[in-house]
């Protein structure tokens, strides 16, 4: 069994957790081999419950206003959002930038935990896993049957040596590596990757408080 199984992390990878999809993005990772992170991403978020209301005629034009106020509100309780500008039926533009450093065990996620499209998690071994969320396949279906689509372009910029990857290209960059998935439609594949992070004696990572982080 690979790494992925061994660390039990397939189901987040293909678990649709949230009622979020983005669309025509482009999204970068600047992750270092210690666990430093830098988060962005620019393009459309699409508020699915929104979309499938609309498939079905439930929303009047009066209603739509109150409709995207509420999900602003939702989006805005992340103070990594930067912008967020109302489309109409459910798609709103967004600038999102955030960074940190992850702890020894530690989620991260864009956009939260119970709504995610990204992930990063470390684990006590040293591991890190990214991974997106994917839509199942009778979901995308059914997103491709709304005319509901999945475009934009994801990049990893790191110098960790990574252990697994489904990047569609590599690109040398000086010493770091940068790794490229294109996603044309809700069928092609999400990103995943998974490295072992170095240690880094001038900062020491505190212990985890509980194995629930």
């Amino acid at each position: 069994m690979n790494w992925l199984g061994r660390l039990g992390v397939l189901g987040l990878v293909f678990l649709l957790s949230s009622c979020y999809i983005p669309d025509k993005f482009k999204a970068e990772l600047r992750l270092s081999r210690f666990g430093d992170y830098s988060l962005s991403f620019d393009g459309d978020l699409l508020h699915v419950p929104t979309l499938h209301e609309y498939a079905r005629g439930n929303i009047k034009p009066d209603d739509e206003a109150e409709r995207l106020e509420n999900i602003r509100r939702d989006l805005v309780r992340d103070v990594a959002f930067k912008e967020i500008v109302p489309k109409g039926k459910g798609r709103f533009g967004v600038r999102y930038e955030r960074e940190g450093r992850l702890g020894k065990v530690q989620l991260v996620a864009l956009i939260r935990r119970d709504a995610r499209l990204l992930s990063l998690k470390s684990h006590e071994n040293g591991a890190i896993v990214v991974a997106a969320s994917s839509p199942k396949p009778s979901d995308a279906q059914r997103m491709s049957q709304m005319n509901v689509s999945i475009q934009g372009e994801f990049r990893l910029t790191t110098d960790a040596n990574i252990l697994e990857h489904n990047a569609a290209e590599v690109r040398p960059f000086g010493r770091y590596n940068v790794y490229i998935w294109k996603i044309e439609n809700t069928f092609s594949p999400v990103p995943r990757f998974l490295f072992v992070r170095d240690p880094d004696p001038s900062r020491p990572l505190p212990e985890p408080k509980s194995a629930k982080q």
